[in-house]
């Protein structure tokens, strides 16, 4: 890895308390229902730039949930904001589209790599064509949702800048490269994560499919809805397991 010579350096931010396990959020929709889910004590409220910040307690586990966060730049400025306060133990949870026949809406699919098809990567000494995910971690959320019963699948994805520019020709490129979904955050996620030494795992719920070449949403299907249910319930689990 090469030497880090930003002259910008993220600083630690006073409401960014150091936490056991950080959950980053992209979608509005899940933080209250997630929340809920993980049953927090003595929440606190803050603000970080377009981001809602909340820190409480799950048991004896101390928790940073923070989000809405939509497209690789700012999320990788939450993500910096979140290893600067000193926590090394972070999941990020979104949606994605599908890519493969095989996987449907409500699915949830937990990335071991991304294909790099944004630019917030390329910005970042070391990057190449593929960012990895922190292989102990997504095995294990992976896990927790295969024994759950959750349809999970585990595999590539490819993540772009470009919502409305996911042609047929493009689809057809990643299909052949073996990704099963497409998304916006998680491949530069991957690659600050790696840069700055600290497990990073995502966890994604399928709200869409696209492998047919042309736009299936699912977002009000009960099978989406389903799938964000489970996704919240292992997260409350992984929460547990990764402080051990």
């Amino acid at each position: 890895m090469k030497k880090d010579n930003a002259i910008i350096q993220p600083l630690k931010v006073k409401h960014l308390v150091h936490s056991d396990v950080a959950i980053l959020v992209s979608a509005e929709p899940d933080i209250k229902p997630l929340i809920e889910v993980l049953d927090l004590n003595n929440v606190k409220k803050h603000r970080l730039m377009m981001s809602d910040v909340y820190t409480g307690m799950m048991n004896h586990l101390s928790v940073l949930l923070t989000g809405p966060m939509i497209g690789a730049p700012y999320a990788t400025l939450i993500l910096e904001e979140t290893i600067a306060s000193g926590i090394n133990n972070i999941l990020f949870l979104g949606w994605c589209g599908s890519l493969s026949e095989n996987v449907n809406i409500g699915d949830c699919i937990v990335p071991d790599s991304s294909f790099i098809d944004e630019g917030t990567s390329r910005c970042y000494p070391g990057s190449k064509d593929q960012s990895q995910a922190d292989i102990h971690q997504a095995q294990k959320i992976f896990q927790l949702l295969l024994t759950s019963g959750q349809p999970v699948h585990k595999g590539k994805i490819w993540c772009t800048d470009g919502f409305y520019q996911e042609t047929k020709e493009k689809i057809m490129t990643y299909q052949q490269k073996n990704a099963i979904g497409v998304e916006m955050e998680t491949s530069a996620l991957f690659t600050v994560a790696t840069f700055r030494k600290v497990s990073l795992a995502s966890l994604l719920v399928v709200s869409d499919e696209l492998y047919q070449y042309s736009w299936q949403p699912g977002f009000k299907t009960p099978a989406f809805k389903k799938g964000r249910k489970s996704a919240f319930q292992a997260i409350r689990q992984w929460s547990r397991l990764s402080h051990k």
